[in-house]
Formats: C-alpha cells, structure tokens, sequence
C-alpha cells in the first residue's frame, strides 16, 4: 500500500499544479500551446515526457521481454525520425500556427485540412485509449491480487473469470504428460456435446519451445514446462454463456502452497476495467483544468525524474539478476528464451520494418511534437529543443529496453512480462527507488495521454469551430469549448479501449495508431513545409491513401488472404507509407502547382 499512497499523493500534487495553472489560462493560444511562452529546457523535457509515453514504457518493454537483447534496435527509428524533425523544426515554428492541419490549410487548402483532422482524431483516439489501459495497469499491479482460492468440482466460474482470471495449474514434480479441465453450463452437461475441455500437456524444459508453438494457434490448448506452472485462458469467441460449472479438474496436479485442490483461481483486488475507468476519469479531468500550460510544467519534473531512475535501475537490477552470467542462465533455464541473449538473427527484414517505421513516421509528424514547437519562444529555441531531444529520447528509451530485458531474465511468468518495467519496480527495486519509479511511470502516462487528448480537443476548436463556425467566438467561449472536447474525446477513447481484444499488447497497439497517423499526415505535413512542388489534390490523395491502406490492410482480412506469404507479412505501415506518398508526389506532379495556396 505505500507505492499505492505515494501514487495517490503525486495524483493530488498533479492536480493541484494544474489547478494553480489554470488560473493563468486566459486563452485559447494559452491552452493550446502555453502562451507560446516555452524554453528550450522546458521544451526539452515536455518533449520527453510525451514521446516515452506508454507506447515505449509499456510497449516496448513488453516487446523487450518477449524477444531480449535485440530489443535494443527498437529506437532506430526514433532516432532518424528526431534528426529530420530537427531539420525543421525552425521552419515549421516561424509558420506561426497552433495546430498540424492549421499549416497543412496553409499549403494545400480546407479538404486537405478536414481530412487531416479526422486522420488525427482516429489515430489520436487508439493512443490514448492504452494511455487509459496503461493507467489501470499501474493501478491494478500495485494493488495487488486477492488470496488464491481452490476451485472445485462444481464450482461456479464467471466468463470474466476464465477468459481474463488467472486459472494456475501446478503439476506434480516431476511429472509429464496430458491431463484436463472441463467446464459447462449446467452440472447434468458431463457427456454433453456443449460441453468445453482445456487441454494441458506439461513437457521438458527442452521440449516447450516446440510445444508452446505447435499450440500457440490452438483454442484451450496449453503447453507448460515441468517443475513449473501455467495460466488456463478459455478462448473468449467460444463462452457464449456468463456463467459455467466446472465439470472436470487436471489430475496430476501440486498447487503452490495448497495441496488439497487441482486449480486455484487469482483475481486481482482492482480488475483492470475498474482500474481503467479511474485512471481515464482522472487523466480527462486533469487535462480539462489547464491544457498545455500545466502539463509543460508537470513534464520538467516528470521528465528529470524518469530519466535520474533509469539511471540508478540499470545497476540495480543487473547486480539483482547476477551480471551477464545470471541472465544466461536464467534465459535458459525459462526454456523458451535462449535468444534473449542474442542482438543479431532474432528480428527479420519484415520485423525490423514493421516495428521501426511506425515511430519513424510519428515523430516526423507528431502533432504533439510541433505544438511544443509552436509554444517556442523562438525558431532558435525550438531547433536547440529538438536537437537535444534526438539524444536525450534515445537515451530514455536504450535505458527502458535494457530495464526490461535485465529484469524480463528474473521474472518467468508472461503475465507479468506485460508490464515487466511496473512489475520490476514493485518486485525488485528497493522500496525508496521503487516508489520513485512508480510515481514517474504515472506521470509519464498521465502527461502522454493528456498531450494526445490535447490535440485533437484544440484541433477541432482551431480547424472546425474557429475556422467554419464562429471565428468572432469570445475567448470564454472557445476555452470552454475546448475544455468539453476534452471530455468528449476522453469518453470516445475510453470506449476504444474496452473494443480492443485482451490479446492484443501495448506494443501491437502503438503500432497500429502509429501507422494511422504518419501514413496519413506525415507525408502532407513534411511537404507542406519542406517541398513547394506539393499540390493540393497531391496532399489530398495522399492522406486519403494513407488512411483507406491502413484500416483495410489491418482490418480486411480478405485482403491478407489473397496475398503472396512474403507480402502478407508485412504489417500495414510499409503498404501504407508506400502507396500515400506515391499518391503525394504522383499526384503533384501530374498537377503543376494547381490547387496549391499561399503559405501561412
């Protein structure tokens, strides 16, 4: 409970810095970029604190967990993404302007600005929906799990409980083989062609890779590894029904600490939808108070402390795991992990693409990115911003790769590898470091869900509202209408994160949102600014292609189904990219300078 109260103490210290905040704010250009008021150091670690958000904490630490030391390539494209983006980040503050479709407007005209903002607001929507997610992970760790309870021929089990509980099976030591558990909606259905097996095949340490693959595709099939233990999730498309009996229990089985039953159920004391609901409640209201000009402030400290914990944990946990030697045999003895100690072989071409484009094309365009940039005092000051930033982004985030794969080698249970960095802090770090950790971790997902629920709230005020509907609207007016879409967008990505599967991780998420926006916008922002060759039907398509490639490539599946192997593969991001900026330059080309308006 004392990482608990320090999390709830920083909570109150937040909202009372955003309290004093908002009575400064007596303006839009206040809320939307601060009054344009930011130094460089103020930029720097705002920057900071949006870019290792959830996406890098949480998703790629689990990435690092799940494939080890070659995690370590994963900041790539970041890093070539950051030096682009300090290439013009000095232009693209002189444009004056407060929102991304604002100099996209400038360049290639309204449509292109509408589309661009509906691109934004879909993006936007799937990367604060696991800021939420990530907020009640934090919340549901630390509050840790109910005592286990032995379940019973008989018994009652929800839905909730077999597809999200934690059904653990213990086999008895040393043995191997088969054994099963059965379940139904009634206690009569024992022969009934309804009724729902899980099958558990306990191998050799040598053996669980192969297993494990063989049954990965597999509906209520499990591979686990003697001498340990595994977690029974039915497959969530075949219970139909919210209640089932348990018909059958796995033989052959020793619970930890209990030696009387076959199964025992674990439930966490803060299930994650309630632990969600609370973090996205206060992540909206807190972003309503004072907009930018709180969360700037919050992200100096924020952005310090994160990067001062790395720092100490790095040792901390190296000396815990027992130096290089410790991780090695801790991987191998994991049976399913000796290539976490590999750099080379582990990701494919197709892999390294999939997993660093995303981010590349994000941060080129992030529209979180440039509206520090347009709260800049000056040009100078932003380019100076960004220029440090590609280091300092780099550092946090090697720093967390290597957090994760340390602390991935002491902790074999994958359900606790989706949080490794959370889990870590609480399990491992002394209690003072832990504490400190933890607190920051909250803040790194308060300030990155508050800067993605940010924008696309001033977005709409500057680009639809201002622009289309009532360009005279008093200041008052427009703050408070700012301060609704706050809420309004906070309830829409909350929505979304319950629409995801339990299956999908942080990571797959990111990706996903990643490839929406810098498909869509990237290509058009970078031109807007860069190339005066781009034309307004070039911006157009561009987005257009960007966004239809996306969606379809990822969510029609008859697409994949009637592809070659070696493209199918591929993730949305490269067709995506590929085919928007083909559209882009084609398109303009092939239309002069047609279309194109003035600069902002």
């Amino acid at each position: 409970m004392i990482y608990l109260a320090c999390i709830i103490g920083y909570l109150i210290l937040l909202a009372a810095i955003g309290v004093w905040k908002s009575r400064q704010v007596k303006s839009q250009d206040d809320f939307a970029v601060a009054g344009r008021s930011l130094s460089p150091w103020v930029m720097v670690c705002t920057m900071l604190a949006v870019w290792i958000g959830t996406g890098s904490i949480v998703g790629n630490a689990e990435q690092t967990y799940k494939a080890g030391m070659a995690a370590l390539i994963l900041p790539v494209g970041t890093f070539i993404g950051m030096v682009l983006l300090s290439l013009i980040a000095s232009r693209a503050r002189k444009v004056g302007a407060s929102t991304v479709p604002e100099i996209i407007a400038g360049r290639f005209g309204q449509g292109a600005r509408g589309l661009a903002v509906i691109s934004l607001v879909i993006a936007y929507m799937v990367i604060v929906s696991y800021q939420f997610n990530a907020g009640g992970a934090v919340l549901e760790v630390i509050t840790g799990n109910k005592p286990p309870v032995a379940v019973g021929l008989g018994d009652e089990l929800s839905r909730d409980q077999l597809v999200k509980g934690r059904l653990v099976f213990t086999p008895g030591e040393d043995w191997k083989g088969t054994t099963r558990m059965s379940i139904g909606t009634s206690p009569g259905e024992r022969q009934s062609a309804d009724r729902l097996d899980f099958a558990i095949e306990v191998v050799s340490a040598g053996e669980i890779v192969a297993a494990s693959k063989e049954l990965s595709e597999v509906p209520n099939r499990i591979a686990v590894k003697e001498n340990s233990f595994g977690r029974l999730r039915y497959d969530a498309d075949r219970l139909t029904d919210e209640r089932y009996v348990v018909l059958s229990l796995p033989e052959h089985s020793v619970p930890r600490g209990r030696r009387h039953c076959s199964l025992e159920l674990v439930e966490p004391i803060l299930t994650a939808r309630k632990a969600t609901l609370i973090a996205a409640v206060f992540i909206v209201a807190y972003t309503a108070l004072a907009g930018l000009m709180s969360l700037a402030y919050m992200d100096v400290v924020t952005g310090t402390i994160i990067t001062v914990s790395l720092l100490i944990a790095v040792p901390v946990y190296f000396v815990t795991a027992g130096g290089f030697g410790g991780m090695e045999a801790s991987f191998a003895a994991m049976g399913d992990k000796p290539q976490h100690m590999q750099f080379w072989g582990v990701y494919s071409t197709t892999d390294l693409i999939n997993f660093c484009l995303p981010p590349f094309l994000l941060v080129l365009g992030d529209a979180n990115q440039y509206q520090r940039i347009f709260a800049s005092r000056s040009a100078k000051g932003a380019r100076t911003a960004v220029t440090t930033m590609i280091f300092a982004a780099c550092v946090v985030e090697l720093l967390i790769i290597v957090c994760a794969w340390v602390a991935g080698s002491m902790t074999p249970d994958p359900e606790n590898g989706k949080y490794i960095l959370i889990y870590a802090a609480h399990r491992y770090l002394p209690l003072s470091l832990g504490c400190l950790f933890m607190v920051t971790v909250v803040g790194i997902i308060v300030s990155t869900a508050d800067s993605f629920l940010l924008v696309p709230a001033t977005t709409v005020v500057n680009d639809v509202y201002l622009s289309y509907i009532n360009p005279k609207a008093p200041q008052r007016r427009t703050l408070l209408l700012s301060r609704s879409l706050v809420v309004v967008f906070g309830v829409i990505a909350y929505v979304v994160s319950l629409a995801f599967a339990e299956s999908t991780g942080f990571f797959e998420k990111a990706l996903y949102a990643y490839t929406i926006y810098g498909a869509s916008i990237t290509p058009s922002l970078v031109a807007a600014i860069v190339w005066k060759g781009a034309t307004k039907a070039g911006a157009v398509s561009s987005i257009l292609a960007g966004v239809a490639v996306s969606l379809l490539w990822s969510e029609a599946e008859f697409i994949q189904e009637r592809l070659p192997a070696a493209v199918s593969g591929l993730d949305a991001v490269l067709p995506a990219i590929s085919v928007s900026v083909a559209c882009l330059v084609g398109v303009s080309l092939l239309t002069g300078n047609q279309g194109a308006s003035e600069d902002v």
